[in-house]
């Protein structure tokens, strides 16, 4: 059953898309008192003790003023960007509603904002040059956070996150179906995240709020060890005893790939996140794809 609000929340934290990741904050955050925001209204966590508004909202058409209406608040918005276009209606509507000021926010955003590097290493020093519409979207996003922010004085945190995945996360199936993926050279770089790492960094970039010392500016999200797809899709195919997928050039693998495959696929890169392992001191406790291999089962 969805909480309804009585009163004012004690400094709430608002998680504007309430997905796998917002859940897995929550858990984080049991004490806190929680606005939670998703198409449908999100429940309640188990073991949630702080108080918890559910919200439905449609992010593309339903803004109204009293849903980010929570002073003192910390925004963690996590929703994905509109569907077209070069600039992110989403967040353009999300910011125009709000009947108050945060205290701080914080974005998840993309690596994807840097577009194709053939390779190279990207850090937060690189100029985005996004190769594709959904990336504009994303730098829209954080440039309209960025005027927020500027205008209000209050902290905000971009992370530009790369592949989020987990055990629950991975191309198995599309292994199993013996997709094919690019040979070699070919290969693009991929970077990862598990997802409770990048939960976990949202948590101390709460805790820091907290404690007056907030983390600002813009920071890229990895575990800093990037790797050949075809090089990923092997290794998951030998953990879950599958067939090892067939490898062809890289323009095959693209002409018969989803719109959104081909976007991954035509970009290579490798991701520099020290930067934000520095500012929290933190390191990621699944640094590599083996690591997290090791917690999934392989009759999974």
């Amino acid at each position: 059953m969805t909480a309804t609000r009585a009163q004012p929340l004690d400094r709430p934290i608002v998680l504007v898309g309430y997905g796998d990741i917002a859940r897995r904050l929550a858990e984080r955050l049991s004490d806190r008192d929680i606005v939670a925001i998703a198409r449908h209204a999100p429940e309640r966590p188990a073991g949630h003790k702080g108080r918890w508004v559910g919200m439905a909202l449609d992010l593309d058409t339903d803004i109204r003023p009293s849903v980010a209406d929570a002073p003192g608040a910390t925004w963690v918005y996590l929703a994905p960007p509109a569907r077209k276009g070069r600039e992110d209606t989403r967040v353009a509507r999300w910011l125009s509603g709000a009947a108050s000021t945060p205290e701080a926010m914080i974005y998840i955003s993309t690596t994807g904002v840097y577009g194709d590097h053939r390779g190279g290493w990207v850090d937060e020093s690189t100029p985005p040059r996004p190769a594709h519409d959904r990336g504009w979207r994303r730098l829209d996003a954080e440039q309209r956070f960025e005027a927020q922010a500027d205008q209000h004085h209050i902290p905000l945190t971009v992370l530009r996150v790369a592949g989020i995945y987990a055990c629950d996360r991975l191309p198995v199936e599309k292994i199993r179906r013996g997709a094919p993926v690019p040979a070699g050279p070919d290969a693009p770089w991929s970077n990862r995240i598990h997802a409770d790492d990048l939960a976990d960094i949202l948590a101390q970039l709460i805790d820091r709020l907290d404690m007056h010392h907030p983390v600002s500016g813009t920071f890229n999200v990895s575990d800093n060890h990037p790797t050949p797809v075809n090089v990923i899709y092997g290794e998951i195919a030998s953990h879950f005893g599958l067939p090892q997928p067939p490898e062809t050039s890289l323009e095959s693998v693209l002409a018969h790939a989803s719109p959104m495959a081909r976007e991954f696929l035509s970009e290579s890169r490798r991701i520099n996140a020290r930067a934000i392992q520095r500012a929290l001191g933190w390191q990621p406790r699944y640094q590599t794809l083996a690591t997290t291999l090791a917690d999934c089962s392989p009759q999974e």
